[in-house]
């Protein structure tokens, strides 16, 4: 039964994305709104990242493209669709949709700008000699807290992943790193987010300085065994002295757990 949904799926999908023909037809004549008309634009120039469009009748939430139908969306539930918002980094939209239940509504998301020419970004959990794993404890802006963390950043244009994560790394942390190993993709946040990042192995070789970006605020680079990321998983935190003072600095970073989960894993398959 997999086999066949997946068929259904990729067949749909094949078809849907050389529709542009179902991208409503705007003239000159028609009162379409600009973040509409852009909307539009994203999805034509864009289909690989704005995504596959879906089919409510196979258990999906599916795109809704015709305009008609849009407007009475809108209407009916008070929110614009289209381009809500959008700068250097981020695209907000609002897509007309209906549920496998048959219902319409707006769903809304958020594209990393960068997604549309390639990976968001990249996570690296980097080991010294010694076995411990390098962290970052740094300020986020998001949740208004210190977090520990492992080096991560975005990609740049006609960058690799994989230099990007040497980049990444030796930035934040001023470390050189050696033989990368990808760990698996992870998405951090697949309900407003399409950031979908590649998670390297890599062993620490060098020390030089970190040279952070001016957005960032890193206070220590740190370095943990597997066993205290494990406890500080359990706990919620690690405490560490700061300032004289025992702190309790939160572990919440998904990037990690799912880097330790897949080492784990890698070494009980070699036994």
């Amino acid at each position: 039964m997999k086999s066949v949904s997946f068929c259904l799926s990729l067949i749909l999908w094949t078809s849907l994305t050389f529709a542009s023909s179902l991208t409503p037809v705007v003239t000159s004549n028609e009162k379409v709104p600009e973040a509409l008309r852009a909307y539009f634009n994203y999805l034509d120039q864009h289909p690989k990242t704005l995504g596959f469009l879906g089919d409510a009748d196979h258990g999906e939430i599916g795109i809704v493209l015709d305009k008609e139908k849009i407007f009475d969306i809108e209407q009916r539930t008070g929110r614009k669709v289209g381009i809500v918002a959008e700068d250097n980094y981020w695209l907000w939209i609002n897509d007309a949709v209906k549920f496998p239940n048959g219902k319409y509504g707006v769903y809304g998301r958020l594209l990393w700008r960068q997604s549309l020419t390639g990976a968001t970004g990249v996570a690296v959990m980097a080991v010294l000699p010694n076995g411990k794993i390098v962290l970052n404890r740094n300020f986020r802006h998001a949740t208004r807290s210190w977090e520990y963390e492992l080096p991560r950043g975005g990609v740049n244009i006609g960058e690799t992943v994989e230099d990007a994560a040497v980049r990444e790394v030796k930035e934040e942390t001023g470390m050189i790193i050696d033989q990368l190993q990808l760990l698996g993709e992870i998405a951090g946040d697949s309900g407003v987010t399409n950031g979908i990042m590649p998670v390297f192995f890599a062993k620490v070789v060098a020390q030089q300085e970190a040279q952070p970006e001016d957005s960032e605020a890193i206070a220590a680079i740190e370095s943990f065994s597997v066993d205290e990321l494990k406890k500080g998983f359990i706990d919620g935190y690690l405490v560490v002295t700061v300032n004289q003072q025992a702190c309790k600095i939160p572990l919440r970073d998904p990037y990690l757990a799912f880097a330790i989960l897949q080492t784990d894993i890698r070494m009980s398959f070699k036994k």
